[in-house]
């Protein structure tokens, strides 16, 4: 494709995406749209994270600190060389503590 076809394309689509935006009022769905659903979100997934961490909800961040160790102590893969299925297990496991970890870490350093 040229660069005179892709001009022409964006133009194209530039004039059917503005009839498109004329014709459709999205003033009533405003606060369908725009509500705390993200907050919501957020704490659904902190408390998914926190119960990754056997902690409950809310706890600071050196018992999450805490928790991340001792679990990583308990399920890390290499304790399970000699058994590949529990390695593979612990490894999935082990990521979700990681994930649930890094988020913590994010959210307090």
């Amino acid at each position: 494709m040229n660069l005179f076809s892709r001009v022409k394309n964006i133009i194209k689509s530039n004039i059917n995406f503005k009839n498109y935006t004329e014709t459709f009022d999205d003033s009533e769905y405003d606060n369908v749209l725009y509500d705390d659903t993200k907050e919501v979100l957020k704490d659904d997934r902190e408390e998914k994270y926190y119960a990754i961490l056997e902690l409950e909800y809310g706890v600071g961040f050196k018992e999450i600190k805490a928790a991340y160790k001792r679990l990583l102590k308990k399920y890390h893969p290499d304790l399970y060389y000699n058994n590949p299925d529990k390695a593979i297990k612990a490894k999935k496991i082990t990521e979700k503590i990681n994930e649930a970890y890094t988020y913590f870490e994010r959210k307090y350093l």
